[in-house]
């Protein structure tokens, strides 16, 4: 993986486009259709992983640094890695679990009638 899309992912800091962050992660965890409020508990949830494959500190300085350059070899998660990354994920509160939902019904006329 490219060193400063990796970066993406340790930092906390966005080191090329917002669509690697999408893709990279869709990559780790085996999931392609990762939507934008799902992205920081993913991250949060990968993060033990990322940590026991990546040991090189440099990787988790929390610095935006465009001079780490390269390649490093990050494989994807196995089945039963991507099943421990998804049940911290799932024991995480959801954020729009309080959020008022507002059902819209097609068709339905607003004014004067049943």
């Amino acid at each position: 993986m490219n060193i400063q899309r990796l970066r993406n992912l340790t930092t906390g800091r966005l080191h090329t486009e917002m669509a690697h962050i999408y893709e990279d992660l869709g990559f780790i965890v085996g999931d392609d259709g990762l939507m934008t409020h799902m992205l920081p508990r993913v991250m949060t949830a990968v993060e033990p992983w990322l940590r026991e494959q990546i040991t090189d500190q440099r990787f988790w300085d929390e610095q935006y640094d465009t001079t780490h350059v390269g390649e490093y070899p990050l494989r994807a998660m196995t089945n039963e890695e991507s099943a421990a990354a998804l049940k911290r994920y799932a024991a995480m509160p959801n954020p729009f679990a309080e959020v008022p939902t507002i059902v819209v019904v097609s068709g339905a006329s607003s004014e004067g009638g049943e």
